[in-house]
């Protein structure tokens, strides 16, 4: 009787295989149980024939079950349950908040909570040459004559993104040159914008085409785990374009297009401690968007808009140092064509043994026109910055404004409290 019970086991277990390997094992469970069950129950398997088998079944069942939610999720990971056209988008956001006290001059203190910037961001690889990103950002106007409440819409970027032998090449509504550069090599945009744009000599966006590419390919990935790989050309690269020249927050007034374009270079790429040295030129061509004032030249001119950039960084595992020097004419949407110069020094410093914490400075100093004595202001900034994780950044800054004169503006101390989220 137990040599029959044995092979009727057998004989069970081997069901339970071919079956298993027919229909889906957690479907067929309940079914086998009652079939032990009712063997047990007419004394051809024993009690303890009868849980060693249930408890077979029960660890093939959840082994079944893992191997299904693995197939699910990596089918999800690749889209394989969207429609063909949805499948390989990606979506992103960067938020820029903060609190601010500003005291300035002849005025009242401010006390106000910010939202600086809110990005959201599509993007997709349509094949191994050709991408997308379509970029929106809801913003604050800041201005009195908007009779609007709250945040506003407008598009930062729309283009297409092509690859081909070795180089990029954008078009649509792009980034400039200097603001990508100077995105590249300084985290703080949360804090302030970059020079460029918060001068309001060009815009960080543009409708146009450019072309972007590196020379001798790029550094290793260790070097990348600190910097981005978008300037990370082995011995430098390039980055020009032709631009509409408003910005992406204007529209053209003229049909002159403007030239902007950025070329660096990284003298020692095989020095370890100077891998990360890289000196730069931006240079920007065109005319203004708007017509001269009535007091600066005809008003049925553009004025001129040229703007020049040396720059020198250099970028370790625990420290950022930059350097620039500004002088220019003009400005994308000035009336009229002012002699500028500016200069602007700033660093971060990681602390030792406490590397997620960091400690930042700027400094700059600006002329918007030569000509005249005692124009220009001075801007400091000290902050620290802790970073929670990649995606998370909270910041805390003191902020200071002198002017050479009190008719050019009026000097303010600003403390910040704030965040960077971005994924």
């Amino acid at each position: 009787m137990v040599g029959k019970a044995r092979f009727l086991g057998t004989v069970v277990a081997g069901c339970l295989l071919i079956w298993g390997s027919l229909t889906p094992l957690c479907a067929a469970e309940p079914d086998v149980a009652r079939l032990i069950d009712l063997l047990k129950s007419k004394n051809i398997l024993t009690q303890q024939e009868a849980d060693s088998l249930l408890t077979e079944l029960d660890a093939d069942a959840k082994k079944e079950r893992a191997a299904m939610q693995e197939e699910m999720k990596a089918a999800a990971n690749k889209g394989e349950f969207l429609p063909p056209a949805l499948r390989g988008f990606k979506f992103g956001t960067t938020i820029y908040g903060e609190w601010n006290s500003k005291t300035t001059d002849n005025a009242p203190s401010t006390n106000q909570f910010n939202l600086n910037r809110a990005y959201l961001t599509l993007t997709k690889d349509v094949n191994d040459w050709l991408g997308m990103n379509v970029t929106t950002d809801f913003f604050n106007p800041n201005d009195p004559a908007d009779n609007r409440d709250g945040l506003q819409l407008r598009l930062k970027f729309a283009y297409a993104n092509v690859n081909l032998f070795g180089v990029t090449t954008q078009l649509g509504m792009i980034p400039t040159p200097s603001d990508a550069y100077d995105s590249a090599l300084w985290p703080y945009r949360a804090q302030s914008a970059n020079l460029w744009d918060g001068l309001g000599i060009q815009s960080t966006s543009d409708l146009g085409i450019s072309v972007q590419g590196p020379i001798g390919g790029t550094l290793d990935a260790d070097y990348l785990k600190f910097a981005a790989k978008s300037f990370a050309g082995k011995w430098g690269g390039y980055y020009v374009g032709i631009y509409n020249g408003p910005g992406f927050n204007n529209s053209e007034n003229n049909h002159n297009k403007v030239f902007s374009g950025l070329v660096y270079v990284r003298p020692l790429p095989t020095t370890p401690i100077l891998r990360g040295l890289q000196l730069a030129y931006v240079g920007t061509y065109g005319k203004s968007n708007s017509n001269f004032a009535a007091a600066s030249g005809p008003v049925t001119d553009y004025p001129d808009f040229q703007a020049n950039i040396v720059q020198a960084s250099l970028q370790q595992e625990y420290f950022t140092i930059m350097g620039q020097y500004y002088w220019g004419k003009g400005t994308s949407l000035a009336t009229e064509q002012n002699d500028r110069r500016g200069v602007l020094l700033n660093g971060f410093l990681r602390i030792p043994t406490l590397e997620k914490l960091r400690v930042f400075g700027k400094y700059y100093y600006y002329d918007p026109n030569t000509d005249r004595a005692d124009f220009g202001y001075k801007t400091y900034v000290a902050g620290l910055s802790y970073d929670v994780a990649t995606e998370f950044m909270p910041f805390v800054a003191f902020e200071r404004r002198d002017y050479d004169s009190l008719p050019a503006g009026n000097d303010y101390d600003k403390y910040q409290v704030g965040f960077q989220l971005k994924f």
